[in-house]
C-alpha cells in the first residue's frame, strides 16, 4: 500500500514529469481555442485562466467533484464523486452495481465537474476507461452491506477552467 508521502507526491504537479504538466497545458489552450461562444464567454478571461499547475492544484485540492454519464435512452445520470490527478492521469472509482458504469459500458463519455470560492470552475470532458484489476471491497454503505468498487482512468478530451474572481470582497 502507497505511503502517504507517495500519494502526496503523486498528487503534486511539481513533482511529474514535464511531459504531463505539457499535455494538460495543451489541453487548456486547444480548449479555449475551439470552444463555442458560450464558453468562451465564460472561460476565456485572460485573468482568470489557469495553468496546468494550478489547474491540477485547484482540481485536487477541491474534495467533491460531480460525474455525469448517459444512459443508453439518453437519461442523464450524476453523482458526487472524489477524484484526483496522480502523475497526470485523472482516476477515480465507482460503485460495481451503480446505474454509471452501466451506462459506461454502453458509452465511455463523461462530464466532470468541481467547483470552489469566488467563482473558480473546472469542467472536464472525456471517456472513462475501467482500469483492469482494480475491482475491491470498500466501505459499507447506508444499509451495512458490504460494497465493491472499481478504478477508472478519465480520458481527457477537454478542459474549462477559470481561477476565482479577484474582485470579491
Amino acid at each position: 500500500m502507497a505511503s502517504d508521502t507517495d500519494k502526496h507526491r503523486k498528487r503534486d504537479p511539481n513533482s511529474w514529469p514535464a511531459a504531463a504538466i505539457a499535455k494538460l497545458d495543451d489541453i487548456l489552450v486547444e480548449t479555449r481555442a475551439s470552444a463555442g461562444p458560450a464558453a468562451s464567454a465564460t472561460f476565456d478571461r485572460a485573468d482568470r485562466h489557469m495553468t496546468a499547475i494550478e489547474f491540477v492544484k485547484f482540481w485536487n485540492g477541491t474534495k467533491v467533484k460531480a460525474m455525469a454519464t448517459t444512459s443508453p435512452r439518453g437519461t442523464p445520470h450524476i453523482a458526487p464523486i472524489h477524484a484526483s490527478f496522480e502523475m497526470g492521469r485523472l482516476r477515480t472509482t465507482i460503485y460495481v452495481n451503480a446505474v454509471r458504469r452501466r451506462d459506461l459500458q454502453n458509452n465511455p463519455a463523461v462530464a466532470l465537474t468541481t467547483w470552489g470560492p469566488g467563482g473558480a470552475a473546472a469542467i472536464i470532458n472525456g471517456r472513462a476507461h475501467e482500469i483492469p484489476d482494480s475491482e475491491k471491497d470498500t466501505r459499507p454503505g447506508a444499509s451495512g452491506e458490504e460494497r465493491r468498487t472499481v478504478g477508472l482512468e478519465i480520458e481527457i478530451h477537454g478542459i474549462h477552467a477559470m481561477k476565482a474572481r479577484l474582485d470579491l470582497d
